[in-house]
């Protein structure tokens, strides 16, 4: 099988930039070539101009900060940051100072001699960050390094990653399947099916302009409507019409976000039975059936109250520039 098909990427010098797709479409492999610990079959990578096929991971000025975090367990920490700057035969001083002035970048100061077995999860995850930027690579790897923790310190380390990148300046390319980190951390994103990328783009951009179905059904939820073109920018859907800012052929699909979709007692767009309302905290997600079996989800804020219960006859519209149009 093809792990990688006509794959091409630029990353810009200082930009957080992530590969996001689902399990097995490329991303990793993706990530290991770039860092040499695979070898394309075709095609080449390049730094500032100056390829690296061939050199071995080692050679190459860029660092991986893996899943599993690989904290080596018979060191400290100080000596985890410090073991790359040893291999590069650094002097005594000049290590302890930039030990220090990591574990400071981290916020793991006073931590330098701890074990790893005295560490959470989250600050094991400081120290393979710390120890992946103590050489000062000119790109940093990440292969899903937050997906070992629980939600609540995956928040805080996403913060944390962030925060990092910016003050270093240096450029990550970050792997993830997680569609919430890749909105909330990335400049740019590239999302991936089958070894291909399908859409790079800013977060804004790949959320509310995807380039084609599959996008739109894996960055963020969307209602994905099979749609008859009856006039220009305007789309029969099963219970009624939607009119549409931008045209598109007959068969079309059109792509609702449930928080841009509008819930109405009467009105135009489609008619609908409330089928279920589900309180999520800040939010109430109205299940509203169609013609056909169809189902489409509206969001709205749980401080509006519930309007409507189950089995209420409901209308669902969107303002024409919510609606995108997508063919495949």
């Amino acid at each position: 099988m093809r792990a990688l098909d006509g794959v091409s990427l630029d990353v810009a010098a200082g930009e957080f930039f992530t590969l996001l797709g689902p399990s097995g479409c490329g991303k990793t492999t993706l990530l290991r070539v770039i860092g040499g610990f695979e070898t394309a079959d075709s095609g080449s990578v390049a730094l500032d101009g100056v390829a690296l096929d061939g050199l071995p991971p080692h050679r190459r000025p860029v660092n991986t900060v893996f899943q599993s975090y690989a904290v080596f367990p018979h060191m400290s920490v100080a000596g985890n940051v410090a073991f790359p700057l040893q291999m590069q035969r650094r002097g005594r001083a000049e290590i302890a100072a930039r030990v220090e002035a990591l574990l400071a970048l981290v916020r793991l100061e006073g931590f330098g001699g701890r074990r790893p077995e005295q560490l959470s999860g989250g600050q094991l995850q400081r120290v393979a960050l710390a120890r992946a930027l103590a050489g000062a690579p000119k790109l940093l790897l990440l292969d899903e390094p937050l997906s070992a923790l629980d939600l609540k310190l995956r928040g805080e380390m996403r913060l944390e990653l962030k925060r990092l990148q910016v003050e270093t300046g240096i450029s990550f390319v970050f792997v993830t399947h997680d569609q919430h980190e890749a909105l909330s951390l990335s400049d740019r994103i590239a999302v991936m099916r089958a070894g291909r990328v399908e859409q790079v783009g800013t977060p804004a951009e790949v959320y509310e302009r995807p380039a084609n179905r599959f996008v739109a059904d894996f960055v963020g939820e969307a209602n994905l409507l099979p749609a008859r073109r009856v006039a220009a920018r305007r789309f029969a859907v099963a219970g009624g019409e939607l009119e549409t800012a931008e045209d598109g052929p007959d068969g079309a699909t059109l792509v609702l976000r449930p928080e841009r979709a509008v819930i109405a007692a009467a009105g135009a767009g489609l008619a609908g039975t409330v089928a279920q309302v589900v309180y999520d905290g800040a939010d109430l997600t109205y299940h509203v059936a169609l013609a056909d079996g169809l189902v489409v989800r509206v969001r709205v804020g749980s401080r509006e109250g519930c309007r409507f219960e189950q089995g209420a006859a409901v209308r669902v519209s969107a303002d024409p520039a919510a609606l995108r149009v997508v063919t495949t």
